[in-house]
């Protein structure tokens, strides 16, 4: 991608991004009370996307910088990082003309399509972070706070929102799992636990281990709070997916587990 178009269309994105969240309305609770479904987190936590999009922006202006815009690191990101900007003013354009759920004015369908959209999302985020794992040597402190900091967020909060917005579809439409809705919930966040030990174990140990293992960890707490009033075992397997979590960063930073291949350098 042309070296002005690039770092150009990550801008606009990412204040896209800021501007489309505004539409989302109250169709996105971030409120204080619990949500309905059982896998999803309490309101408050979904506050992680004023993070999210405000590290983004942090992002877009520092690679738009003119000594940043031909470094192969934004090279090798830098589309993918725009795309998904793109697809994310998308799902929020899109999960804001859903409506409130049980309204009159609800549309079931547009809650499924978000869950598509984000599936784009997570994939082209998903190249970013292999990219991390490649280029580790190549990066500075400063790339670390402002490139590898802020898109890690967002990449370990669609990993949790992945299983979560699936759920949301699957409640929009009226497969709820209930009666045994909680046993789904504990069952797919083993499989979270599972994948997240896993995405730990990839990264370089650092910052992206750090980043990633909080993320993670405020998104099981919120769903423990979501649910401790009224799912023992919901809540309970939260705990425990912590534990592992935890474990997993403490043994990968530790230098006990198999992911330990040197990066492939390419030059700044």
């Amino acid at each position: 991608m042309n070296a002005l178009i690039r770092p150009g269309a990550v801008v606009i994105f990412a204040v896209l991004d800021i501007l489309s969240s505004f539409w989302l309305g109250s169709s996105l609770d971030q409120g204080s009370d619990p949500t309905p479904v059982y896998f999803l987190p309490f309101g408050l936590t979904f506050a992680i996307w004023g993070l999210i999009f405000s590290s983004q922006l942090v992002y877009a202006v520092y690679q738009a910088l003119p000594s940043q815009r031909d470094r192969a690191i934004h090279r090798r990101i830098g589309g993918w990082v725009a795309l998904n900007a793109a697809l994310t003013a998308l799902w929020n354009f899109t999960a804001g003309s859903a409506g409130q759920q049980n309204s009159p004015d609800f549309q079931p369908l547009f809650v499924v399509a978000t869950v598509f959209i984000l599936v784009g999302m997570l994939f082209a985020l998903t190249q970013v972070f292999i990219a991390f794992r490649e280029m580790h040597a190549d990066l500075t402190p400063r790339d670390r706070a402002l490139v590898q900091f802020p898109l890690t967020v967002f990449f370990a909060w669609l990993n949790v929102a992945m299983i979560a917005n699936t759920t949301a579809g699957l409640d929009a439409v009226g497969f709820t799992g209930e009666p045994n809705g909680a046993i789904w919930a504990a069952v797919m966040l083993v499989i979270a636990a599972v994948v997240a030990s896993l995405m730990i174990f990839y990264t370089r140990p650092g910052i992206g281990t750090f980043t990633y293992t909080g993320v993670i960890i405020w998104a099981v707490v919120g769903i423990f709070f979501n649910n401790f009033e009224r799912s023992t075992l919901v809540a309970g397997v939260s705990v425990l997916v912590t534990g592992i979590v935890i474990m997993a960063a403490w043994l990968h930073l530790s230098g006990r587990t198999p992911f330990v291949r040197p990066g492939r350098t390419v030059r700044a």
